[in-house]
C-alpha cells in the first residue's frame, strides 16, 4: 500500500499481503524490549494465534522461529511501522488502478489485518482486487507455502 500510494506508476501491478490502510491496535508494545522478558519467546506467542490452524506444523515452527530470532526491539519497530507509519487513512485516493492495477490478499485468520480491514480498504480503491484466502493467517507465504501458492499464481498469471 505504501509503494501504491508513494510510486504506483514505477510498477506494473502491485500486491499487498495482509494490507489495509489502517488497522486498530490490540496490544501494548511498552513490554517489548524488557530486561525481565524474553523478546523472542513473547514475540512469538504473541503472533501464534494468527497462524491458521490448518498450517503445517513445520511451517509454523518455521514462521515463529522468525520471531523467536530477531534482536531486541526489532518487533517494536515493525510493530510501530506496521501501527503508525503506515496508518494510510485518506491518503489512498491517488492510487490510479487501471495503470497500476493492485491485488490485495488477506487470510480468513488473520486478525491482525482482517478480511474486513481489506475490504473496507479496497472500497476506497476504485478497481482494487480483494482475494480472501481460505486456510491461512496473517503469514501466507511461510505458514503455508503450498496453500498460498493456490492464490498467488493465479494473481501473477493476470499481471503477466
Amino acid at each position: 500500500m505504501q509503494l501504491a500510494h508513494a510510486h504506483g506508476d514505477e510498477f506494473r501491478a502491485l500486491i499487498g499481503l495482509e494490507g489495509a490502510d489502517y488497522q486498530s491496535p490490540w496490544y501494548d508494545t511498552s513490554w517489548l524490549n524488557r530486561p525481565d522478558v524474553h523478546g523472542g519467546e513473547v514475540c512469538a506467542a504473541l503472533v501464534s494465534g494468527l497462524v491458521a490452524p490448518q498450517s503445517p506444523d513445520e511451517y509454523r515452527h518455521e514462521t515463529l522461529w522468525q520471531y523467536k530470532q530477531s534482536g531486541p526491539g526489532i518487533f517494536k519497530g515493525d510493530l510501530y511501522f506496521y501501527r503508525v507509519d503506515s496508518d494510510l487513512r485518506g491518503k489512498l485516493n491517488g492510487i490510479n488502478t487501471s495503470k497500476t492495477p493492485l491485488y490485495l490478499l488477506t487470510g480468513e485468520y488473520d486478525f491482525s489485518c482482517s478480511p474486513e480491514d481489506t475490504i473496507r480498504t479496497a472500497e476506497s480503491i476504485p478497481g482494487a482486487n480483494v482475494v480472501v484466502m481460505k486456510e491461512v493467517g496473517h503469514f501466507p507465504m511461510s505458514e503455508n507455502p503450498e496453500q498460498f501458492r493456490k492464490y498467488i499464481l493465479p494473481v501473477l498469471q493476470e499481471i503477466s
